[in-house]
């Protein structure tokens, strides 16, 4: 108890001296201001920085591509044909009261398809020299529903033949070579072309186009008849 008590004795008395002994710091505060007739700290204001503003900078659009084009979607196939059709074309060609000639032309074309045919003719004429003459026939062909036949026919057709002299009766005697040949025969040629779209029924003909030459009394017929092949 004895040994206790004097510990504590020590303890107090050395520290008081402790407390003495050891230096006080003061930090000054730094920018504060005491006034001394009230002792308040007065904080002065700081000056305000003004941050100048930064320029904008505009960043150009980057141009985008254009996206790809979307794949173009299969291309459908065409039904094949299961019919075919054949096409007669006659030509019948008449001058005034003379015996008609006809021109007959057949073809087959399938259902859906186009058919074609290429006929030429060289006449001589009387310089010498020649002429064609074609008989061109292009044929396409459609059923329908009600089993009826859409033709799209185009053909091109030429033909000569003898026109009677220009000069008539009660006149002189040709003397210069134009005379003479006004007073004779000659040639004379002609052609037709026409592009038809006709709606048949099945092994009827009809007159698809009938026409009339301007110097002359020629006349062209054109008959058409189509049928369904089994």
């Amino acid at each position: 108890m004895k040994t206790f008590a004097f510990l504590l004795v020590v303890t107090a008395l050395a520290t008081p001296a402790l407390a003495q002994d050891t230096p006080r710091v003061t930090i000054p505060d730094v920018g504060h201001v005491t006034r001394p007739d009230t002792g308040y700290v007065t904080v002065p204001d700081r000056p305000q920085v003004t941050v100048p503003d930064r320029p904008q900078t505009t960043v150009p659009d980057t141009p985008r591509a254009a996206p790809p084009a979307p794949p173009a979607p299969p291309a459908e196939r065409r039904p094949l044909p299961t019919r075919n059709v054949k096409v007669d074309v006659t030509i019948t060609e008449q001058y005034g009261s003379a015996a008609p000639v006809k021109k007959v032309v057949s073809l087959v074309v399938a259902d859906g398809r186009q058919s074609a045919v290429r006929s030429n003719t060289t006449a001589p004429i009387a310089t010498g020299n020649s002429r064609d003459l074609p008989l061109n026939i292009d044929a396409s062909v459609n059923l329908t529903p009600d089993q009826r036949i859409l033709l799209d026919l185009r053909f091109i057709y030429a033909s000569v033949s003898v026109m009677a002299p220009l000069a008539g009766e009660g006149r002189a005697a040709p003397v210069t070579p134009e005379e003479k040949t006004a007073a004779s025969a000659r040639p004379g040629y002609a052609s037709i072309q026409d592009s038809l779209v006709l709606l048949l029924s099945p092994g009827i003909p009809i007159v698809a186009a009938r026409s009339a030459d301007a110097a002359t009394d020629r006349t062209v017929t054109v008959e058409v008849k189509a049928e369904i092949l089994k």
